[in-house]
């Protein structure tokens, strides 16, 4: 399992942006965070060898956002569950990880054999 934002363990942060200009003020070799509302920042970002994970809110967006080489695809616990089987049965690269405040995802990602978790404090707004 994927464990990025807990204090135990160590991480690199994710970075928002909504911008071109905030991925430029971002640190070499990091991951950005966006909405999938972004996706054509999130294009641009690709095209510049950056890493991204892209935070869905359904199957379609889950889709695209693996098509397009998305490294982590985030999601509510809501959708979780069969965004993951999605990514299983299909054989996503992306990774999907569920959006959670405190640690307690964790077993609620564990039970529900979702590939990972993204802690909200490892993500930094740009």
């Amino acid at each position: 399992m994927i464990i990025i934002g807990h204090e135990l363990i160590p991480y690199s942060p994710l970075y928002k942006v909504s911008s071109k200009d905030e991925i430029q003020k971002t640190v070499p070799n990091s991951t950005i965070f966006m909405n999938f509302s972004h996706i054509k920042l999130a294009k641009y970002a690709l095209s510049q060898d950056i890493n991204i994970a892209l935070h869905v809110e359904g199957i379609k967006e889950a889709c695209l956002a693996n098509a397009l080489g998305a490294k982590y695809i985030t999601v509510e616990d809501n959708i979780a569950k069969s965004i993951q089987a999605l990514a299983t049965e299909y054989l996503f690269d992306s990774k999907i990880l569920l959006l959670v405040e405190d640690e307690s995802g964790i077993e609620v990602a564990a039970k529900s054999y979702i590939d990972g978790i993204l802690l909200s404090k490892a993500i930094v707004v740009v």
